[in-house]
């Protein structure tokens, strides 16, 4: 669940840099929703291959 909550918050924090620096809604949600799905899948991956 904390994996969860931390790809939230670094999409989220992504996604608002983005649009600060760029004032166009629809990239900052992509690259929001990029940097979620990729810290979600980052953790099922370490869980996966270093798993004991």
């Amino acid at each position: 669940m904390r994996q969860f909550f931390l790809g939230l918050l670094l999409g989220a924090l992504s996604g608002g840099i983005t649009y600060g620096g760029t004032s166009d809604g629809q990239m900052a949600a992509i690259i929001g929703l990029i940097v979620a799905i990729l810290c979600w899948f980052g953790g099922v991956a370490a869980v996966i291959f270093f798993d004991d």
